[in-house]
């Protein structure tokens, strides 16, 4: 029997066709497989970043909080640094403070040991302030600064003593000593007015200088009471209601300039002028003939005045006594002579 060929068995071919298939569904359940185990492992890792970017949130909590202890105990010490710096501080200014009362105690003590020494010594007025119905007296030591006052300045009745007022504005105009008035030198009429109480010659003075300006030379200088406000008179035929005035205190600053300047001019002037007073019932009646005095009196109805400096080589002063309503003239220049006497021997 010839065989043409073998005949391929259509169930052989159906078995074919599924080991195809089947190897086809294994590839395709494996890839399947491997493509899901890739999804469902990615979101078990996802997790573990999450937790890292949890943990990687929570540290910059704790720096932010370590951060924020630091600063507080950065602060804590700054406080402490400051409250010690303020403790120290405050110490300082209650030593600083206890050291300037120190100083201010000391300070007080030392101005009362010197206002006990100025108090030292007793200077009886009793009799002056009895011998006229208003009396205005003071005595400056000009080495050891004592001081004794009646301490009732006011302005009052300067008769002649105003006229050394006048002579102090005079000596401080241009060419002091050297100018010329009515063909005469200024010393030819200060020294009559000074040393002689010569009105005609403190009336030309007045005339010349003027009233305003004199006076406004005197406010200038630090005499609030001292003024001209008429040209003098006699005493003994006085008319007119106007005065001229000056204060204790007024008199007692420019006694003071005149022998604080007394080496130079035109204070030197003045000294020279004043030392020679020919009317010596008052300062220097009953004072040692050797005693040198500088000073000017004033008498007016009812006024007896003298001030000068009594210039003694261990203890030289000034000495003002204005009085005014004098009921006895004898009994009021005799209480200043007194009066000047108690004040040289007090030491």
């Amino acid at each position: 029997m010839e065989i043409l060929g073998r005949h391929t068995d259509p169930n052989e071919k159906s078995k074919g066709k599924y080991v195809v298939i089947g190897l086809a569904g294994l590839l395709l359940a494996g890839g399947l497989y491997f493509g899901v185990t890739r999804i469902l492992n990615n979101p078990t890792e996802k997790p573990k970043e999450t937790v890292t970017t949890k943990k990687s949130q929570k540290e910059p909590k704790k720096t932010s909080a370590n951060t924020k202890q630091s600063a507080k105990k950065s602060s804590e010490k700054k406080v402490k640094a400051k409250t010690k710096k303020t403790t120290e501080s405050s110490k300082k200014k209650k030593t600083k403070e206890s050291s300037t009362s120190k100083k201010q105690a000391s300070s007080k003590k030392k101005t009362a040991a010197k206002t006990k020494k100025k108090t030292t010594g007793k200077l009886d007025a009793a009799n002056l302030t009895k011998s006229a119905g208003k009396v205005y007296y003071g005595v400056h030591y000009f080495k050891n600064k004592q001081d004794f006052s009646s301490d009732n300045s006011e302005s009052t009745i300067a008769a002649n003593v105003i006229e050394l007022f006048i002579m102090d504005y005079a000596l401080a105009q241009k060419d002091g000593s050297d100018q010329v008035i009515q063909d005469k030198k200024l010393g030819e009429w200060l020294n009559p007015m000074i040393q002689q109480n010569d009105i005609n010659a403190t009336n030309v003075l007045i005339d010349h200088y003027g009233m305003d300006k004199l006076n406004a030379y005197f406010k200038d200088q630090g005499y609030p009471d001292t003024r001209i406000e008429s040209r003098m008179v006699d005493i003994n035929v006085r008319g007119t209601e106007k005065n001229n005035y000056t204060s204790l205190n007024d008199c007692m600053k420019l006694l003071k300039k005149i022998y604080d300047g007394r080496e130079k001019e035109p204070q030197k002037t003045m000294v020279e002028s004043l030392k020679g007073q020919v009317i010596r019932t008052k300062i220097p009646e009953k004072l040692p003939k050797d005693t040198t005095v500088a000073n000017i009196t004033g008498e007016q109805q009812n006024v007896e005045n003298d001030i000068g400096l009594v210039l003694t080589e261990d203890n030289p002063f000034a000495i003002v006594v204005l009085t005014n309503e004098v009921s006895d003239i004898v009994q009021t220049r005799t209480a200043i002579a007194d009066f000047s006497l108690a004040a040289s021997k007090l030491k």
